[in-house]
């Protein structure tokens, strides 16, 4: 239950100064839009369409910034867990250890736990891959879509 609270917590830290910095990304691209329509009102009818661009622009921005922290998040939670795992098996691991009571049974035991380590290893790696691919292939696909939407808007 406490590890469920841990995760809880380190996820919260974690989200916290991305929301921070999403929200000031936000604000900065809002004055930036701000700035760049009073400089394209005076150009007329041009104006309108470069503001509505750059516009587009930012929202493409943004959504990409949302995509990137919600992947980081996915990762965070995936290296808890893994971390986790890790920890319980190595418990384990030092009660197996504790019980051996000859030199060959605590060889076999820590060649045992040698070889668990290594493919624990592999499988966190694979993992983490896993996720990582996942998100990239999420924010590709949605970035994709909206550039063809908004090019077909212009």
């Amino acid at each position: 239950m406490s590890t469920d609270r841990n995760t809880a917590h380190h996820t919260k830290k974690t989200q916290d100064p991305m929301r921070s910095s999403l929200h000031l990304a936000s604000a900065s691209a809002q004055r930036f839009t701000d700035q760049v329509t009073q400089a394209y009102d005076l150009m007329g009818e041009r104006g309108e369409d470069l503001t509505r661009q750059g516009s587009q622009n930012l929202e493409l921005a943004a959504q990409a910034s949302a995509m990137l922290t919600r992947g980081a998040q996915d990762l965070s939670r995936e290296c808890f867990s893994l971390m986790q795992e890790r920890l319980q098996k190595n418990l384990d691991d030092l009660g197996a250890l504790a019980r051996c009571r000859s030199i060959p049974d605590f060889m076999t035991v820590q060649s045992n736990l040698m070889r668990d380590n290594l493919e624990q290893t592999f499988e966190s790696t694979r993992r983490i891959a896993e996720v990582a691919t996942r998100v990239a292939n999420e924010a590709s696909q949605t970035l994709t879509a909206q550039t063809k939407k908004a090019h077909r808007a212009a």
